[in-house]
């Protein structure tokens, strides 16, 4: 994801000492974190300058094209984009700037060797291209740069229409009044069609295409999102199982020489509730206190639906593990196990009453 710093520059003049200065606290805020952290890392990073005065055209121009960066080269990257000073033109240099912004890209690793060359030619700026369905298109929304324009623009109410020759293809191209939104089209069977849109702030642009959008930053794709094809959902069949009563179970335990000894259950099914208390020491009434419980539980004075759901506080800990043992003389007893822990215990008495726990 492309990432902004700004700074700053309170209507001084471009110069080397003051790029020097902009890049060290660059280095310092935001790329020296980034190797304390213990990684290894290197940015892409693509800087710009914006003017306070009104007169200019535009409110960042680029001072370097994108490059990739290792921590240990800040000082030949301060040198490049000096360099880069004596190749443009006065405005840079002699209209006071508001910010100097640095576009950057965080990636791992360190830059591959093919682009350590930071001081190459500083003039080339060849257009660049990207591939889709084994066509190479422009990676740029200035008309020229498709081909020979061949027609005179024409003005409609909301664009301005170009049509672009270049060898066998034939692009038309719709620009946005405002200049930040491109419709292009490739006239003829293939009739391929994509928008490209400005990004804010002026830091390149993003290009919807098919089911996929591009990201471009200084004619270099950085980043792709693509819609993949996915099933639709289908409508689940309703679970029978789940319905009739709702009943909520807790059971509460008391410490007996270091044993959790259950000695009160509880249950509440909205509007009524029912318990089974241990009258005597627990740990000697333990099948009479959860018998008590059960039959309850399965009376019709407290659930006259033949099924009955109910929600345990702890049933995959020691309340499942109470409840599996004193069901069984009710009836046939299916518990459902998930890595190893009890989820769900499923009772069907001899009457035909049936308990989801």
């Amino acid at each position: 994801m492309i990432k902004n710093q700004s700074y700053s520059i309170n209507n001084q003049l471009l110069n080397h000492d003051l790029l020097s200065s902009y890049i060290s606290r660059f280095w310092d805020e935001v790329f020296s974190p980034l190797i304390l952290k213990g990684a290894d890392k290197h940015l892409m990073i693509m800087v710009k300058v914006s003017f306070n005065q009104p007169k200019i055209d535009y409110a960042y121009r680029t001072l370097g094209f994108l490059r990739s960066v290792n921590h240990s080269e800040k000082e030949l990257f301060t040198d490049y984009l000096s360099e880069r000073l004596a190749y443009l033109n006065e405005s840079y240099t002699s209209n006071p700037l508001d910010k100097i912004n640095f576009s950057y890209i965080e990636k791992d690793g360190l830059a591959p060797e093919d682009s350590r060359k930071l001081l190459q030619d500083l003039t080339d700026t060849k257009l660049t291209f990207h591939n889709f369905n084994n066509m190479e298109l422009p990676i740029s929304m200035i008309p020229s740069d498709y081909g020979i324009i061949i027609t005179k623009p024409a003005l409609y109410e909301t664009f301005t229409r170009y049509i672009v020759s270049n060898n066998k293809k034939l692009f038309q191209i719709d620009i946005s009044l405002d200049g930040l939104i491109n419709n292009v089209t490739i006239l003829g069977l293939s009739d391929l069609k994509w928008t490209d849109t400005n990004l804010p702030g002026g830091f390149g642009f993003k290009r919807e295409i098919g089911k996929s959008t591009k990201y471009f930053l200084d004619g270099v794709n950085v980043l792709n999102k693509q819609m993949l094809p996915a099933k639709a959902f289908k409508r689940q069949s309703t679970d029978r199982k789940v319905g009739g009563a709702i009943v909520t179970l807790d059971i509460e335990t008391i410490n007996d020489n270091g044993k959790l000894i259950p000695y009160l259950i509880c249950a509440y099914n909205g509007s009524d509730y029912i318990t089974s208390y241990a009258q005597t020491k627990p740990s000697q009434v333990q099948q009479e206190l959860f018998s008590n419980f059960i039959k309850q539980l399965l009376s019709n004075s407290f659930s006259n639906d033949k099924n009955i759901t109910v929600y345990a506080h702890n049933l995959s800990g020691f309340d499942g593990i109470y409840l599996m043992k004193q069901l069984l003389p009710f009836g046939k007893v299916t518990p459902l196990l998930l890595n190893g822990k009890l989820m769900s215990i499923n009772l069907k008495t001899t009457s035909g009453k049936k308990s989801y726990i």
